[in-house]
């Protein structure tokens, strides 16, 4: 059902779909949600030492394994502060999962690195993935997907146009609000490390 609403003259379409979602941004903020409880309902039990907020960096460093990855490339990357990356790399490097070793042009800088065990968790986060980008698009043709990825890619694109978010000076605008993760109550990273399902 389609309803139209006038704000400063102009006509607003709003979609309202089965569940009620009134606007796109409801529409993917929950669809984001269950994707990453589908990824923690289904990850395999032994790979469930990487919580929530470790799984994607435990990805990011397995894809860039040839070159040097510090403490600023992952405040960078998912656009976190650095006193957020630096708990979530210290409660990493206490399992096992990260190593982190100085660089000899540089005493100040650590070099991260995955150890075994994390690069064990890979391949079963890759397989867990893989299906959960089937069940996601069953019933999507290639054309619908397609489209689906270039808006997303407008919508993101405007709001980086913004200049407010997007950019490495919003990283440390202000503290993130606490919310738990999967198998940690208080862990604040959950919903700023987002889950990279094309592993």
């Amino acid at each position: 059902m389609q309803t139209q609403h006038t704000v400063n003259g102009t006509f607003l379409h709003k979609v309202v779909n089965s569940e009620g979602l009134k606007r796109p941004s409801m529409a993917i903020h929950c669809l984001h949600h269950l994707i990453h409880r589908y990824l923690s309902a289904t990850l395999p039990e032994d790979a469930r030492i990487a919580t929530g907020s470790n799984t994607p960096i435990i990805v990011y460093l397995s894809r860039h394994r040839t070159g040097d990855v510090f403490q600023h490339d992952i405040e960078r990357h998912f656009s976190i502060t650095r006193s957020t990356a630096s708990r979530v790399l210290t409660r990493m490097e206490a399992k096992g999962l990260i190593k982190r070793e100085e660089v000899a042009q540089d005493k100040r800088l650590r070099k991260i690195s995955l150890t075994d065990k994390s690069w064990g968790i890979v391949e079963q986060l890759r397989e867990n993935a893989s299906h959960m980008e089937e069940t996601l698009l069953e019933g999507l043709s290639e054309t619908q997907i397609k489209q689906l990825l270039q808006a997303l890619a407008t919508m993101r694109k405007n709001l980086i146009s913004t200049g407010l978010v997007g950019t490495h000076r919003d990283q440390h605008s202000r503290e993130k609000p606490q919310l738990g993760a999967v198998g940690e109550k208080n862990d604040s990273t959950t919903h700023e490390l987002q889950p990279e399902a094309g592993i």
